[in-house]
């Protein structure tokens, strides 16, 4: 694990943390650790001219390792996961680890994954993440729910785990949104069925390759599409996904928009509503790795179409709607980080529909992980690194 410091004053706490950092294992339950914070801005692209504004990138953190998702509480700190297994808490002093955190499956693309503070946390104080975590030879992804208490975090609570648990070490989403309804939806991963095939997908009789919708304290809604049927699990929202690592609620309308990873192409963005088939496997703009030949058809009778879809496949991770005061020409605009093209996306709906986007930052800052807008009213990219970072959009003359 890495750390930073810029200033000859905090030499030796930068020092420290790095010495501390190479001794341990980076055990989410290991004592709190601080790590120096730079107290200069650090411009690291100084002007960016895009269709709508005009920006600068700065790097407010950085010495992340493999960093996968930012939220803020209610007072302005930050939280961040890092896939190893740390949450780390961010206030103006810097970046302090966080200790109880449960242990992760923190192997290939499992570990700690994503996080979001409760809508409601200032009178409930939850906040909810997942990760993968393993059960003998098995694993699958898991949400929990804990409150904070100084450096701590306490209450920790599973809510839920994807049913059932899998060998493959792939594709375990994994993305929280809240609807606004007193309910959360989370994207499961299809967890390498298509070649594993240890169960059929696509289906709704398990949560493998769903989203699913629960109440806060992780029961059932009794509205959810296949309560009291046999049908479906009851927890089961929507079905037939690949691996969804981007999710987000339409400030205006309240629509679920997710995008998940195609195979070889076909990246997918959707519109997310109750009882839907999403095809994969049977379904699939993308081909295979081996030799690019088809995956099913493109569409069927039974399955919702995507919204867009890209081929070949930027990678899709993050995504998050700009509802900030800072940049009033992107307002409500859809932004999504990629991963192997290493780049943003600024996506703009008409209705149901596409109705224009550009590519930003291709190649400038490296794997973008997670996009998310501040309450600062800044737009926030998180990077997938050994030795990632935290960038701030700020709009410039």
């Amino acid at each position: 694990m890495s750390t930073y410091s810029t200033t000859p004053a905090r030499t030796l706490i930068g020092l420290l943390a790095l010495v501390l950092g190479a001794c341990t294992p980076g055990n989410g339950s290991e004592a709190p650790e601080t790590r120096s914070p730079s107290p200069n801005k650090d411009v690291v692209l100084e002007r960016v001219e895009s269709e709508e504004e005009t920006f600068q990138v700065v790097k407010t953190m950085g010495g992340l390792e493999h960093a996968w998702a930012v939220d803020w509480l209610p007072d302005g700190r930050m939280l961040v996961t890092e896939r190893p297994g740390r949450m780390l808490l961010v206030d103006d002093d810097g970046p302090t680890q966080l200790s109880n955190v449960p242990e992760v499956w923190a192997k290939n693309q499992g570990g700690l994954l994503d996080v979001r503070v409760a809508p409601n946390y200032e009178d409930s104080g939850w906040i909810y993440f997942t990760y993968s975590m393993t059960d003998g030879d098995t694993g699958g992804t898991v949400v929990s729910r804990a409150r904070l208490d100084g450096t701590a975090l306490t209450d920790v609570e599973e809510i839920y785990r994807q049913t059932p648990f899998l060998a493959p070490d792939y594709h375990f989403g994994s993305r929280i949104a809240f609807p606004g309804d007193g309910t959360l939806v989370v994207s499961m991963g299809e967890r390498g069925q298509r070649r594993e095939r240890t169960v059929d997908i696509p289906t709704p009789t398990t949560s493998v390759g769903t989203t699913v919708r629960l109440n806060m304290d992780g029961s059932v809604p009794a509205n959810n599409p296949f309560v009291g049927t046999d049908e479906g699990l009851d927890e089961v929202y929507a079905y037939g996904h690949r691996n969804q690592q981007g999710m987000a609620i339409h400030p205006e309308t309240g629509a679920i928009w997710q995008h998940e990873h195609g195979p070889h192409g076909g990246d997918e963005l959707n519109l997310v509503e109750a009882g839907n088939n999403y095809g994969w496997p049977a379904v699939s703009y993308g081909d295979t790795y081996t030799d690019q030949s088809p995956i099913g058809g493109t569409t069927a009778p039974g399955v919702t179409d995507p919204v867009e879809y890209w081929d070949p496949s930027p990678a899709l991770s993050g995504m998050a709607f700009y509802t900030g005061d800072k940049f009033p020409n992107w307002q409500n605009h859809l932004f999504m980080g990629a991963l192997a093209h290493q780049k943003m996306l600024r996506v703009t709906l008409d209705g149901q529909s596409v109705s224009d986007q550009e590519e930003l930052l291709r190649a400038e800052l490296g794997r973008i992980r997670d996009v998310a807008t501040g309450p600062d009213g800044y737009l926030y990219l998180l990077t997938d690194a050994p030795d990632g970072a935290l960038y701030q959009l700020e709009p410039v003359e």
